[in-house]
């Protein structure tokens, strides 16, 4: 295997705790502000369902997806390389609503 091949096939290690968690300066986690209870029984857009946690986007409707959904989106949106670079926020997907 060549050192190429070598580096594309290291993994990579992600941590989230959410919001309120305190965290120190040595911490590798992000904040998941846009995850939050469905407290106002919101619908998913994707299936309908009303669950909760949910994911709100930051569009202009702020629109909510289940976590399942938003999983599902995801891996879709990583299969077909739709991930775009926002220079502000790295790595991102548009709304699911914009579909």
């Amino acid at each position: 295997m060549s050192s190429d091949c070598f580096y594309l096939h290291r993994h990579r290690e992600f941590y989230f705790k959410c919001g309120a968690h305190p965290t120190t300066d040595s911490e590798t986690s992000v904040a998941l502000n846009l995850v939050t209870t469905n407290s106002r029984c919101i619908t998913c857009i994707t299936c309908t369902d009303i669950r909760s946690p949910v994911l709100v986007f930051q569009c202009v409707h702020r629109h909510v997806i289940c976590l399942d959904c938003f999983h599902l989106y995801c891996v879709t949106m990583l299969n077909d390389r739709q991930f775009f670079h926002d220079p502000e926020l790295g790595y991102s997907l548009p709304c699911v609503g914009m579909f």
